[in-house]
């Protein structure tokens, strides 16, 4: 496995689309909102009315839904340059989960009207912005995967590269690569829909095989062929 394009296949891209994005709309005097988040603070609440592009410039942000009493289904996290909120120009335009800080976040907010004119009046406003809903409907694509097969292993073997893509980084050998997020056995269940039990059983077994190792709640990846295999099954 190439760690470096693993590591690069959608960031580099991202962070540029929105870069730009962001550019053109200062460019044609549009007013945005910046605002500082601290860990645990809600950036919005599900049923909320969606009415603004929210750009992450710096930190991580959970999205969730609760499900069953007090579960949560985390759908995604997002780290720098992601774009999040249910930004509806057509049709009921309400949140359709919850957004809050994992760590300390910067956030930008484009109220939902400006970028309607920017849309409308900027060609090149209108590009950045599919190409950015393009780039996370592919990462939403891949998620879903996630949860296809039954067994919890597969579907760990399927999200801790997706995740090392997102947050990783590469180890001194050139080779492993360290989830840059502390992640505890409840936060990987919610992301596999699977319970803190069975997560914690897979982690160990990984572990023991050499796998993955996992110190101070990161988790480092180190034989990717292996997952690899165990995702085919």
């Amino acid at each position: 496995m190439d760690v470096d394009a693993a590591l690069g296949e959608y960031g580099e891209v991202q962070a540029q689309e929105c870069r730009d994005l962001l550019a053109i709309l200062r460019g044609m005097g549009i007013a945005s909102a910046d605002r500082v988040y601290q860990p645990g603070d809600a950036i919005y609440n599900e049923g909320e009315y969606g009415d603004a592009l929210y750009v992450l410039i710096s930190g991580v942000v959970k999205l969730f839904r609760p499900y069953s009493g007090s579960k949560e289904a985390t759908l995604r996290l997002l780290k720098s340059w992601d774009i999040f909120g249910h930004l509806a120009f057509a049709g009921e335009a309400k949140q359709r989960a919850y957004a809050e800080a994992v760590t300390e976040c910067k956030v930008t907010k484009v109220p939902k009207i400006f970028m309607e004119r920017a849309i409308r009046r900027e060609p090149r406003a209108a590009l950045k912005m599919m190409t950015l809903l393009e780039l996370r409907l592919v990462q939403y694509e891949e998620l879903v995967k996630c949860l296809l097969p039954r067994e919890t292993e597969v579907r760990l073997a399927n999200l801790l590269p997706i995740l090392s893509r997102k947050f990783g980084e590469r180890g001194e050998d050139g080779r492993s690569v360290t989830i840059d997020l502390r992640l505890t056995h409840q936060d990987l269940a919610a992301m596999v829909a699977s319970t803190r039990e069975s997560v914690t059983k897979v982690l160990n077994e990984m572990r023991n095989r050499g796998v993955l190792k996992i110190e101070g709640g990161r988790i480092t990846l180190k034989d990717y062929a292996a997952l690899e295999r165990i995702s085919r099954v």
